[in-house]
């Protein structure tokens, strides 16, 4: 319960920044403005699949199933708006790529780890467990997307300078929701992990820190070279 209510807090303080979003691209077509709206249906995709494929049946898990099929399509239309020509002319600071690539490597090591030890005992078991949708969506999505980021990074690729934003953002707002959700089943006597709820939060500021660094950073020149 804590979690869902969480989640609706942040989800309903990102609407808001959404539709401000959408008004200041639809004036400027700012790549900065676009790559925060795809981190933002990234988040919605998230929380809500994670509601969707868990099959939380309220009375609103038909709405659910909306945010969730907009998001994705949302994902899809936002991330094909980027043309080539705009991807070539982005410019992203060597220190900020190195540090978008320590900070998904990190993610990768830490929650691949985790969900893998915490998924073992329920198959040893063969019982299913009540959140089984983050497995499925960190394992087989998330994590695996973000193993590619660092890889296109490395090579210097420039669509994943898009990548890392939309990433960045979705991490900070995702963690900000299960980091407010701990402390609040924390404060309920309902959560044990205490060193998880410490994990949360330092992941939502870093990647807060660092999605502000990036939209302070990356900057479109087309006779800019990278470092």
């Amino acid at each position: 319960m804590a979690g869902t209510i969480s989640q609706d807090i942040v989800t309903v303080v990102s609407s808001f920044l959404m539709i401000v979003l959408i008004a200041l691209y639809i004036k400027r077509k700012d790549v900065r403005v676009l790559i925060s709206i795809v981190g933002l249906l990234s988040f919605y995709f998230y929380g809500y699949g994670t509601y969707v494929i868990s099959a939380l049946y309220t009375s609103a898990y038909l709405v659910y199933m909306l945010i969730f099929t907009l998001s994705i399509l949302g994902l899809i239309v936002g991330i094909s708006g980027f043309t080539s020509e705009c991807v070539k002319s982005l410019y992203l600071p060597k220190w900020l790529r190195i540090c978008g690539i320590v900070f998904l490597s990190m993610i990768i090591l830490i929650f691949m780890s985790k969900w893998i030890a915490d998924i073992i005992p329920y198959t040893r078991n063969h019982t299913v467990p009540d959140f089984y949708a983050i497995f499925i969506l960190d394992l087989c999505i998330v994590l695996p997307l973000f193993i590619v980021i660092v890889y296109m990074l490395v090579k210097n690729m420039k669509f994943a300078y898009i990548l890392l934003g939309i990433a960045l953002l979705k991490t900070a707002t995702l963690t900000l929701s299960v980091a407010v959700g701990s402390v609040v089943a924390q404060r309920d006597g309902t959560q044990n992990a205490a060193g998880m709820i410490f994990v949360y939060c330092s992941v939502a500021m870093i990647s807060l820190a660092l999605f502000g660094f990036y939209y302070w950073k990356i900057k479109q020149h087309s006779d800019k070279v990278n470092e």
